[in-house]
């Protein structure tokens, strides 16, 4: 299997969210920094938070990275009033 380099994955998702969002009205730079900023902070935290032990699993660590791409991908599909 080749080798994925999630980071950048990550980085790529969080750019398209936010040119969803300037298609619907939003400023996608303050957009994109919202989605892809708090989910490195979030993971620093986790074994802080949840505990080391739980903190190591693969979908605690998953669903804390993906939080705020996936929030913000469901409020890029709403139109700005």
């Amino acid at each position: 299997m080749e080798f994925v380099n999630l980071p950048l994955v990550f980085l790529i998702g969080c750019a398209l969210i936010a040119l969803l969002a300037k298609r619907n009205g939003y400023s996608w730079y303050l957009f994109f920094f919202a989605i892809a900023v708090p989910a490195p902070l979030l993971l620093l935290a986790l074994p802080h938070v949840v505990g080391a032990q739980a903190a190591t699993l693969t979908s605690v660590r998953l669903g804390t990275a993906l939080f705020f791409p996936v929030a913000g991908l469901l409020l890029a599909l709403r139109r700005r009033n």
